[in-house]
């Protein structure tokens, strides 16, 4: 998910250059004015959102793979500080800790009597950020320092039985990411944001009768909305709660065109069926990119609906060699060459900004996989069906003007296209779950009046 920071990077670059594109060739030197909205400051919030795990185990010495993906809800508090170096440009320091919901365990695929799974409790961050403003409302870039209170569970026999181990630690890693926040009135704000968390490797003997060192390695990945309150000034309440509107307004009815660029997530789970018994899960990334079109409607100053329809790039190709499989050689792949969504809109606006839920129909083609080439009765076996594989999407984000006819949106969305089973019919067999998320930053142009 790096390069969803570098597509991050590359959408400041183009709002900074339509920004100027929009400046008068000639115009009278002037001293730079002040900026209608102030950013500087002291602040704090609350925020809620989505996370999903993906740790690795693998076996010292050898490619074998034990994965577990899991998506949880996260929540929490944050607090900052802003400098608003000039009307155009923001630098600041920004600390969150908040809970961290993950809980996923499992017997494991083709050796069911061993046990997998990861839990945590919180995580917190303490992060620079630098952005853009565009007046009322600030696109940025953050990273910094990560916590995560984290619980690995491996190993144990059902057979026996004795418990897995579950080796707690508290890592200390790094965060990088992206947002778009909003002011709802002087003092009020509100923001989407994404962050990555490389949590870093665990190490430890896992508890079965292998007795075999593991290495455990964890990434987060979290994507929040919040409000923040900032300090000082008069206030002002929320637009919610009153009739007001901030300004300038941006006319949202009409049709608009625009881009994404972002990246995606495989939340994918493969099962055994009938003739095998166990999971594992397929964890991996990738870039998403493509074109986006829609039509909003104005309900009301406040309220708009509106329909919306993407197809672009999806780059995910992963192949997972099942663990302490070593004698059969068992693999599960999975290959994604694009994805296309069809959804609806609706929320609020601020005037310059929409706030948004989103939902609707989803499609991916995708190409899942079963090998075993050492299987000693049967055989090589190499099950692969390609489809295109359709099902449902949920999301949400956040959409501010950058002018009368451009705005730049972040935009979280969870796909499940259904599930696919592979089977030899008499030996082997694995289901596979196919999930995926995407999260992208794009531009979009208004066409018309």
């Amino acid at each position: 998910m790096k390069k969803l920071l570098l597509g991050g990077i590359a959408l400041l670059a183009a709002v900074g250059a339509a920004s100027a594109a929009d400046i008068p060739a000639r115009m009278p030197v002037k001293a730079a004015p002040v900026a209608a909205y102030d950013w500087n400051g002291f602040y704090l919030g609350g925020y809620w959102g989505t996370a999903v795990g993906q740790s690795t185990g693998r076996i010292s010495g050898t490619s074998d793979e034990a994965g577990v993906n899991e998506l949880a809800l996260t929540g929490g508090l944050t607090a900052g500080y802003n400098w608003q170096v000039n009307p155009k440009w923001l630098v600041g320091l920004e600390g969150d800790i908040g809970y961290l919901g993950i809980n996923r365990t499992f017997n494991q695929y083709n050796d069911a009597d061993v046990t997998v799974g990861l839990k945590t409790d919180w995580y917190g961050t303490v992060r620079a950020r630098t952005g853009y403003v565009t007046g009322p409302s600030l696109l940025y870039v953050t990273g910094g320092a990560a916590l995560v209170r984290m619980h690995d569970i491996f190993g144990g026999d059902t057979t026996v039985p004795y418990p897995p181990l579950t080796y707690s630690t508290t890592k200390i890693g790094w965060t990088v990411g992206g947002g778009i926040e909003t002011k709802l009135s002087r003092n009020w704000s509100s923001k989407t944001e994404y962050l990555f968390i490389d949590a870093g490797n665990t190490s430890f003997t896992e508890n079965s009768t292998y007795q075999t060192p593991m290495t455990i390695s964890h990434q987060f990945h979290i994507f929040k909305s919040g409000l923040n309150y900032q300090f000082g000034g008069a206030g002002e309440g929320l637009p919610f709660f009153n009739t007001a509107l901030l300004t300038p307004k941006h006319g949202w009815a009409g049709f608009y065109a625009g881009v994404n660029v972002g990246g995606g997530l495989s939340v994918t789970r493969v099962s055994g069926v009938s003739f095998r018994t166990g999971e594992n899960d397929i964890n991996g990334g990738g870039f998403a990119g493509g074109v986006q079109a829609g039509y909003n409607v104005m309900l009301d100053p406040k309220w708009f609906a509106g329909v919306e329809g993407d197809i672009g790039y999806l780059g995910l190709d992963r192949t997972v060699a099942d663990w302490n499989d070593s004698a059969n050689h068992i693999t599960f792949s999975q290959n994604t060459g694009w994805y296309g969504t069809i959804r609806g809109r609706a929320g609020a606006t601020t005037g310059p900004a929409l706030l948004y839920l989103t939902g609707g129909v989803a499609w991916v083609r995708v190409r899942d996989g079963l090998t075993n080439p050492g299987c000693f009765l049967c055989g090589t076996v190499s099950e692969v069906t390609t489809r295109t594989a359709s099902g449902w999407t949920f999301g949400g984000g956040t959409e501010v003007a950058l002018g009368m006819r451009l705005s730049a949106k972040l935009e979280y969305l969870y796909m499940d296209v259904g599930r696919s089973v592979l089977t030899d019919g008499s030996t082997w067999d694995a289901e596979f779950h196919n999930r995926f998320q995407i999260v992208r930053a794009g531009l979009n142009y208004k066409l018309g009046d």
